[in-house]
């Protein structure tokens, strides 16, 4: 008798809605966990572009002015790094690579972001880079 009445409980779906609640309100969770993180990734994407393109636009500004008195414009590279790398250092949470030649300046920053609902699977940080490039033009 009291293996039927176990045979009875196990065939029956009492119980299976509270199953099927937490197996969704735990997808729900990661769905928003998804949303979240990857909003925030967006605002430190741009914030990060943001960064690149004034570092890349303060070593624009390093003319090598014996060339400019020859008739060329042209960037001094060395000065250029320089200033973007400063441009860069101002903000301690980015780390960053310039790339200068007498032509332009190449920037690419990049900062770690923890998660914070995606931790939860495992994802415990974002790594997000941006890039930007900036040229001297004449007037």
């Amino acid at each position: 008798m009291r293996s039927r009445t176990l045979r009875t409980r196990l065939a029956g779906e009492r119980g299976s809605v509270l199953i099927t609640g937490l197996l969704l309100s735990l997808a729900l969770l990661m769905v928003i966990g998804f949303a979240v993180d990857v909003g925030h990734a967006f605002l430190v994407k741009r914030q990060l572009a943001s960064i690149a393109d004034d570092a890349a636009l303060s070593g624009s500004q390093a003319i090598d002015l014996p060339s400019l008195h020859k008739g060329h414009l042209q960037l001094d590279p060395e000065h250029a790094r320089t200033k973007a790398q400063q441009t860069i250092a101002a903000n301690p949470s980015v780390t960053g690579q310039v790339n200068a030649t007498t032509g332009n300046v190449t920037v690419t920053v990049t900062r770690h972001v923890p998660t914070i609902l995606l931790g939860l699977v495992g994802l415990h940080t974002l790594t997000i880079t941006a890039h930007a490039t900036a040229a001297p033009r004449a007037p």
